[in-house]
């Protein structure tokens, strides 16, 4: 007897790993999105004709989809689990039962349900029913639950099916750290709640109320930001071969000066204070939080802000593909940040490499922006680049070499030294901020010539600064 659910499973299962929408692969056949929702809920079966198409168009034999053969199941679960996916089950049980839905999950699908279970949010059995019966009526009926990890292979291979489309529908298609997310949103425009919508169970993006709409484009919650002008600093990354080489470049020597280097003093504070939230402000290729990512071993969602959706997109292919760590979600929002699409009072930590001063004219509404969205007794964890003493000689020397420099350069309109930092720290509200000094001041070159083309602040010295709410 042919199963028309599960034929609808896999034919889901195949245009989901095909990268997919219902639409498309409707376009291909010639047939209407309609037709495909009834094909894959059960509703209907294709004609001979477009089996034959389908069978074609994913390199399987009608069989395959049918029956759900070997053959099915080679081609539709192409790889082992992720390695950090098999990190959070110590226990064969429960790698084998996701290895099984894999045949039928997308590598989304499936990492959401992995960190349900690894998380206790999720069980799953089956239940068998026990009748006692006396002279052919009904005595005493128990009813068994048995999980799923427990169960033979071949059963585990029939009943993934079943499991797999419940599993889909309970955690919905889009990737745990949108729906993790969507509690913390607000419309940057009107300031209402925003809702996730996942039109068409394909097209996801963020309204409010007022019918302000944000569509979810290459993985990024885009609110229409756009970079300064004259400062299109991400347009030198034409594609994502040149972020991975900027991904992979050493960078600057000074920026790693220190006894401690700065990574590592951040490092210390965020495994301290173990965060569930962090937001990381303007932080163009998340050159400083990325060190941290590699070692964060409990839950946490991380939420990347930029005005570049461009650096963004690049972000969540990177973080996605070569530095996964299945204990965190990653969000990314292309937004202005100084006005966070983001609801008061419920971010654990706010980090910054860098980010506050890459804001430049609106550094200041940057920091006043992180300390709005912070919960009462979180912190803000930043570096801050800082002059030695506005008396000093050298100081004076380096200040009047930097602001003889034109406006090209978008200079900094003051320039700060850590007793100044810390009150501007009590007027933003903070109750308390702890410094540390990374490096100091470069000494003043002679004559008149300012020594820097790029990163012209390099001559001032650094600080990592924690500010507590």
């Amino acid at each position: 007897m042919i199963d028309r659910e599960q034929i609808g499973i896999r034919i889901a299962v195949l245009r989901k790993k095909a990268g997919l929408s219902q639409q498309a692969l409707a376009d291909k056949l010639g047939v209407s999105a309609q037709a495909v929702s009834k094909w894959e809920g059960g509703k209907n079966l294709p004609d001979i004709d477009i089996f034959r198409e389908l069978a074609w168009f994913f390199h399987m034999t009608i069989d395959s989809i049918v029956e759900g053969d070997l053959l099915f199941a080679r081609k539709s679960a192409q790889k082992e689990l992720p390695a950090g996916m098999e990190a959070l089950f110590p226990d064969a049980e429960r790698r084998g039962l996701l290895r099984s839905l894999s045949t039928y999950c997308t590598d989304t699908e499936l990492d959401s349900i992995a960190r349900e279970l690894s998380r206790g949010n999720l069980e799953i059995s089956i239940q068998a029913g026990i009748l006692r019966m006396e002279e052919g009526v009904p005595q005493e009926e128990r009813k068994v639950s048995i999980p799923a990890g427990i169960l033979g292979e071949n059963t585990l291979r029939e009943t993934a099916p079943y499991f797999a489309k419940v599993l889909g529908e309970m955690t919905g298609n889009t990737e745990p750290g949108l729906r993790r997310i969507a509690e913390l949103m607000r419309c940057p425009e009107c300031g209402e709640a925003l809702s996730m919508e996942n039109e068409d169970n394909e097209t996801i993006c963020f309204a409010c109320k007022n019918g302000h709409h944000y569509d979810v484009t290459d993985g990024v919650v885009y609110f229409g930001s756009r970079e300064i002008p004259g400062e299109l600093w991400s347009l030198y990354m034409r594609n994502y071969q040149d972020y991975l080489r900027e991904q992979r470049h050493p960078g600057n020597p000074r920026y790693q000066m220190g006894a401690v280097p700065c990574s590592e003093v951040r490092w210390q504070t965020l495994k301290k204070l173990r965060p569930r939230i962090i937001l990381d402000m303007a932080c163009g290729t998340c050159s400083g939080l990325k060190y941290d990512l590699q070692r964060i071993n409990w839950p946490c969602l991380v939420i990347m802000t930029d005005v570049s959706h461009r650096v963004l997109k690049y972000n969540k292919r990177y973080f996605s593909e070569e530095m996964v760590n299945p204990y965190v979600d990653i969000v990314c929002l292309a937004c202005d940040c100084a006005r966070l699409p983001i609801r008061d009072g419920c971010i654990d930590m706010v980090v910054s490499n860098g980010g506050f001063e890459s804001m430049q004219s609106k550094m200041m509404e940057g920091f006043r922006e992180a300390y709005r969205v912070l919960k009462s007794g979180g912190h803000a964890v930043y570096n801050i680049s800082i002059v030695g003493d506005h008396a000093s000689e050298n100081t004076k020397k380096w200040e009047q070499l930097y602001y003889s420099l034109n406006s090209g350069y978008s200079l900094h309109e003051k320039l700060f030294d850590i007793v100044e930092w810390e009150e501007i720290c009590r007027g933003t509200g903070y109750s308390v901020t702890e410094t540390r000094e990374i490096y100091g001041e470069l000494p003043a070159p002679e004559g008149d010539i300012f020594p820097f083309e790029n990163e012209i602040m390099q001559w001032m010295g650094e600080y990592l600064c924690v500010s507590g709410k």
